[in-house]
């Protein structure tokens, strides 16, 4: 799929020619993850009860300086993962995200792969670690059958997150506005959708899957207190139309925060049809609420997940109790136990399906 010109035009903005400075920085971390699954008769047959985990994660950004104001970077993140379980959830054992920025007095233009301007403003229930409540990992550990790709089946029965994040990685144009009082504003144009982490599969059978998304983000100290908001649409073409908002609230090591998101379908968008896996659940609505404390090394925190689809029976609820402790800057340990039941009109979690799992985490950070 390739970019319109206009785009790419933006990406390369004109930039006053200066004689500037070439910076990189690279950041390459190893998470490594015990966790051990307690199912549900019939269920703890059916899954392994015990799990190792390891994901490599390396970040890179290139950015030169044309002076104090203009700047243009090459950002790249890459991830491989070793749990063959999560191929029932994102991208695979591989995934990456590679896109050019500019940085104006004007604004940021970002073009490629890159997220979606409501998901990167999106704020809500704190994570007290890495295993965290939105897009969730947890389902590394504890099958959820509502979320599921393996091969060229992908179907999503349930949203997996408060953020809007139908799109992906796929390639896309953001630009976002200087911050005013506060507050910053985003579009995101998006030629082709296709995710592995929300309710659009790329195998779904649609003519025209581009998407607009807008998004706002504000900030303010008020009364010693750090308050975070976020709001997103998403107009995902014949498709559905995407609602979401957020909010947190910091002081003195106490992190309260939620968000929402709803997905619905209007009489302009391709009709539902219940035969497809996955049109029976293109409208839904998901929440999250949590709090956390840290205080020196430790951070410790709840957080709880509900998420329904508006057609069907299937229903997600997921409560997570997370603690970590950073040892150095290099080192932090983890310990997670979670919760989750599953709801649904298929066979297999008809009766429900729940589980636990007690997670044990090191975090190797270079």
């Amino acid at each position: 799929m390739k970019l319109s010109p206009i785009f790419l035009l933006l990406g390369l903005a004109p930039i006053p020619c200066y004689a500037g400075a070439l910076e990189t920085d690279f950041d390459l971390s190893l998470n490594n993850y015990y966790g051990y699954m307690d199912y549900a008769k019939p269920y703890n047959k059916l899954y392994k009860q015990n799990n190792l985990n390891s994901s490599l994660n390396l970040f890179g950004r290139a950015t030169y300086e044309f002076n104090e104001e203009y700047s243009t970077s090459l950002i790249g993140y890459f991830m491989i993962d070793s749990a063959k379980e999560v191929e029932n959830y994102n991208q695979g054992i591989w995934g990456e995200e590679v896109y050019a920025l500019t940085e104006t007095p004007f604004g940021d233009i970002s073009v490629g792969q890159d997220q979606n301007v409501a998901y990167k403003f999106a704020v809500g229930a704190p994570n007290a670690s890495k295993i965290h409540i939105n897009n969730t990992e947890l389902v590394n550990f504890i099958n959820n059958p509502n979320w599921y790709k393996k091969g060229h089946k992908v179907s999503y029965k349930t949203l997996n997150s408060t953020y809007i994040n139908t799109d992906g990685a796929s390639l896309k144009a953001n630009y976002i506005t200087p911050e005013f009082a506060g507050i910053k504003l985003g579009i995101t144009y998006v030629p082709e959708t296709y995710s592995q982490s929300g309710l659009i599969s790329k195998k779904a059978d649609y003519k025209d899957k581009s998407a607009y998304i807008l998004g706002a983000y504000g900030a303010w100290d008020i009364l010693d207190y750090e308050i975070e908001t976020s709001l997103g649409f998403g107009d995902y073409h014949k498709n559905d139309k995407e609602y979401s908002a957020g909010i947190s609230v910091y002081r003195k090591g106490w992190t309260i925060g939620a968000s929402y998101r709803k997905t619905e379908v209007s009489s302009h968008d391709y009709a539902l049809n219940k035969e497809n896996l996955y049109d029976s659940y293109r409208e839904g609505r998901a929440y999250n609420v949590g709090v956390s404390y840290a205080f020196g090394p430790l951070t410790t925190g709840v957080a709880y997940f509900d998420s329904k689809a508006k057609n069907t029976d299937n229903h997600d609820e997921i409560i997570s109790f997370s603690n970590s402790y950073q040892y150095n800057k290099y080192l932090t340990f983890s310990l997670t136990a979670a919760h989750l039941l599953s709801k649904g009109e298929d066979k297999d979690i008809k009766n429900n399906s729940k589980g636990y799992a007690f997670i044990l985490g090191m975090e190797i950070d270079l």
